[in-house]
């Protein structure tokens, strides 16, 4: 487990409990899954609340996948595909894969030009003459021949065949087991081989292939997806590790991209980054996201600081939002020449605190006033465009107040 997730992301208690920070979602070998989803409720009081949350956590993060672009995942499962597979995240990715493959599959066979060399009794391509004189020698019934088939038997068809092999040893539904059966016979003729990172970086997409680019990337998910641990060209081990914060906060960014960017702003991602001490260059500093005014020309300042946080900031047991996340905010607004702050954070169901803003602090420096908001957002909520544009309107309201 340490290897997989990182030592430093896993802790162990002494009644048996694991922690895992950081990262949601699944690793897989033939004899351990285990999944991480995104906690959503305050506190899952009953089973039934369990799995409620379960659902909801699945669906909201792929959502934000997709909305994102965080991934090349652009598939949101419906309520009931999650419902079959038990809300399994690997069962669902698989689900997808293979269904993805069949349509493509039954449209049009993915064919492409190989290059190919050997002793043959014709003449096909062209003749090598230095490799015949070393192979053949003086024997005429032999010709040492290059040339170029149309085949189905080409690298990007021998890399889903080998990702689904290895799924059909991990899977544990009845319906991805049949799929996959399937899937395996269609490509009966297609040589079985042994994946290698090298072999994903060496695949060229044209208009002959382009359909199954989708297929490709789920494929490469699969096996490269191994962003904490060392399992690195280990085909028995699949892993799909988000870092949460990271998803949170990108799809932030790229909602306020979406909605502000325009002729009198620009939105940029965790840039630009500066030293609280330029001098001695210690203490970097690298907000998640900042909002300029783009008609004040290069030198422009930065107008709003955003930083997201993937955590509930208030409970019962705490009414006050986390010293560290104001303190970091003020950071930056001294760094920054900043006064205008947002902490964003997710809504948790049965949160009694919510609203918005969740606190305002006025802080005066010299004859300057900094604000820092604190602001819920409900990214599990179903209609997530509303979501983004309710957003948008809490940054623009509370920059203007």
């Amino acid at each position: 487990m340490e290897s997989i997730w990182g030592r430093q992301n896993i802790s162990f208690s002494v009644d048996n409990r694991v922690l895992l920070r950081k990262y949601v979602g699944f690793i897989a070998t033939p004899s351990l899954q285990l999944q991480i989803l995104p906690k959503l409720y305050e506190d899952a009081a009953s089973a039934e609340d369990f799995e409620e949350e379960k659902r909801s956590s699945v669906r909201m993060l792929f959502r934000l996948l997709a909305s994102s672009g965080f991934l090349s995942v652009k598939d949101i499962p419906e309520p009931q595909l999650i419902a079959a597979m038990n809300g399994d995240l690997l069962e669902i990715f698989i689900h997808i894969f293979i269904k993805r493959f069949l349509e493509l599959f039954q449209k049009q066979i993915h064919r492409q030009y190989e290059d190919f060399e050997g002793n043959l009794a014709f003449i096909r391509g062209r003749i090598l003459f230095q490799r015949q004189l070393l192979r053949n020698g003086g024997f005429k019934h032999k010709h040492y021949v290059s040339y170029q088939e149309f085949t189905e038997d080409n690298l990007l068809n021998q890399i889903i065949k080998a990702t689904m092999i290895s799924l059909r040893t991990l899977t544990k539904n009845e319906e991805n087991k049949t799929s996959l059966s399937h899937a395996l016979l269609l490509l009966e003729d297609i040589c079985p081989i042994r994946l290698t990172e090298s072999m994903f970086q060496r695949v060229r997409f044209n208009r002959l292939n382009e359909d199954y680019r989708p297929v490709f990337e789920l494929a490469k998910m699969f096996y490269l997806n191994r962003q904490p641990g060392v399992h690195a060209g280990d085909e028995r081990t699949f892993t799909f590790l988000i870092p949460l914060n990271q998803l949170f906060e990108f799809s932030l960014y790229q909602w306020l991209d979406k909605g502000l960017s325009s002729d009198d702003w620009v939105v940029r991602y965790q840039t630009p980054q500066r030293y609280l001490d330029a001098e001695k260059e210690v203490f970097l500093l690298r907000p998640d996201i900042t909002i300029a005014c783009s008609r004040a020309g290069s030198d422009t300042p930065i107008e709003m600081i955003v930083d997201a946080k993937y955590k509930n900031p208030i409970s019962e047991e705490n009414t006050r939002l986390s010293e560290s996340d104001v303190y970091q905010m003020l950071a930056y607004a001294v760094r920054y020449q900043c006064n205008r702050l947002f902490l964003v954070y997710p809504v948790f169901r049965a949160n009694k605190y919510f609203q918005n803003p969740l606190a305002t602090y006025l802080i005066h420096n010299g004859n300057q006033e900094i604000r820092i908001s604190a602001l819920h957002i409900d990214i599990a909520s179903e209609d997530l465009d509303q979501i983004q544009k309710e957003f948008i309107k809490l940054i623009c309201h509370f920059f203007e107040s």
